[in-house]
């Protein structure tokens, strides 16, 4: 980032009559690779990025934003800013962070990742394809792959004395392979993810790929019940996750959450701890500081089933008389200022899976929910999902189910968690960077013949 062009800018503004003023950058550099057949099928190099400014008049903050930085910028950047700050109506008081608080020292960047060759990175496709596609003979082929390397630079910097940055790396790779036995298809997702090339497993990638589906060949409805349900780790995640906005302060002060006058009461089993951890080393939302350049901190979210906190950011915060609780959030350099958590960690348990699924007499183990932000309320809480997995009956898995819907109010459902096993992982799919361990629920409605 050209100092320069940022001390011109700042300079420009303050001729222009701002009375503070602030920069957010962004540069992303992503690589992405995807094999066919032993052929390359897709390989795309490419960079973005731009830097937002936003200055602050009259007690009004405008906006402006570019994806290019020259001396031709500056002018329109700061003319723009002006000229949005003038006609804002909305009375709320506007911050820009002085820097204050304790920044943590969070490494996420491996600078061994990009040093790897691409040719090295395509044989590993091309070594994934093959061994999945011989893993077994009902494997008929791989609906999509592909190799996803990201570098990621931000910086903020203002007149208040903020200067942040960070920068991370991960490279992650997946498939999806298609089974098929007597005309039943089905398909499986098996993905590892790293800043270390060297720890993608194909191996992993392939037992999960192909190992859930081929157990799924076969699968019938089962008739309607009420009953104890196992939700698989990565499937919770991606549940807990699409009900997060119920945490988000902006929110619970427009009266659209029901945990809106809940705090320090319990809205879960005690089984249930929530942390809020943008430290952890290796997690993809990890950094020292949000989006506003606030000192970001591990805090718990649901202690032993009391809710702590909602997720704030300055703007919230001050509303409520509190602290911000580092997690302003900006979907891209261009967005606004919302509100997110980093890397959400739901405290597995200590029991293994067989030993949960153990605890059952009759019972279903759900390896995937679908249609899942469609058939979620997040006011209400009430979800009705089509799902499958496998039967629990007298304590192990046995058949595979399908065209089958699990239905449950989510509020509800907090409170009745009986247990988490202890094979926690985060999913790639969740709205936001969740891990969780499997979970048994005491029951839900299975609809299904």
């Amino acid at each position: 980032m050209n100092e320069q062009f940022i001390e011109a800018l700042f300079a420009k503004g303050s001729t222009k009559g701002f009375d503070a003023q602030e920069i957010y950058y962004v540069n992303n550099k992503n690589t992405e690779i995807s094999v066919y057949q032993g052929q390359i099928d897709k390989f795309n190099v490419s960079e973005d990025g731009g830097l937002s400014y936003r200055g602050m008049v009259d007690g009004k903050l405008g906006y402006s934003y570019t994806e290019i930085m020259d001396e031709s910028s500056i002018e329109m950047l700061v003319n723009e800013a002006y000229a949005n700050a003038k006609v804002i109506e909305i009375e709320d008081e506007v911050f820009l962070h002085d820097g204050s608080g304790e920044y943590a020292e969070v490494d996420n960047f491996n600078p061994e990742l990009e040093r790897v060759s691409i040719e090295k990175k395509i044989q590993f496709m091309l070594d994934l394809e093959q061994s999945i596609l011989t893993d077994d003979p009902r494997v008929k082929t791989m609906s999509q792959n592909s190799y996803d390397e990201v570098e990621s630079i931000r910086r903020i910097k203002n007149t208040n004395g903020l200067d942040v940055t960070d920068q991370v790396n991960y490279c992650l790779a997946y498939a999806v392979a298609i089974v098929e036995e007597n005309e039943d298809k089905r398909t499986g997702l098996g993905y590892d993810i790293s800043n270390s090339f060297s720890d993608l497993s194909i191996e992993k990638i392939t037992r999960e790929a192909t190992g859930e589906a081929l157990k799924m060949l076969g699968a019938k409805s089962i008739k309607s019940v009420k009953c104890p349900v196992v939700i698989k780790n990565e499937t919770f995640a991606q549940l807990f996750s699409a009900y997060m906005g119920i945490l988000n302060a902006e929110r619970v002060q427009k009266n659209l959450s029901k945990l809106g006058d809940k705090l320090g009461e319990v809205i879960a089993s005690s089984e249930l701890t929530l942390y809020d951890d943008p430290h952890l080393k290796g997690a993809l939302s990890s950094s020292s500081f949000d989006a506003e350049g606030v000192a970001t901190m591990k805090k718990p979210v649901i202690e032993d089933g009391v809710l702590k906190t909602f997720f704030h950011n300055l703007k919230t915060a001050s509303k409520a008389g509190v602290v911000s609780t580092g997690n302003a959030s900006k979907g891209s350099y261009k967005g606004t200022v919302g509100i997110a958590p980093s890397n959400l960690v739901i405290k597995p348990g200590e029991k293994s899976l067989e030993e949960v699924v153990s605890t059952i007499d009759t019972g279903v183990y759900i390896l995937e929910l679908q249609g899942l932000h469609a058939g979620i309320n997040t006011i209400s809480g009430d979800f009705s999902l089509q799902c499958y997995g496998y039967m629990i009956e007298n304590g192990a898995l046995t058949k595979p189910v399908s065209q089958i819907t699990v239905a449950g109010n989510f509020f509800e459902m907090l409170m009745d968690i009986e247990c988490f096993a202890n094979d926690f992982r985060f999913s790639i799919l969740s709205s936001d960077y969740t891990g969780a361990a499997s979970v048994k629920i005491k029951q839900l409605s299975i609809s299904g013949e």
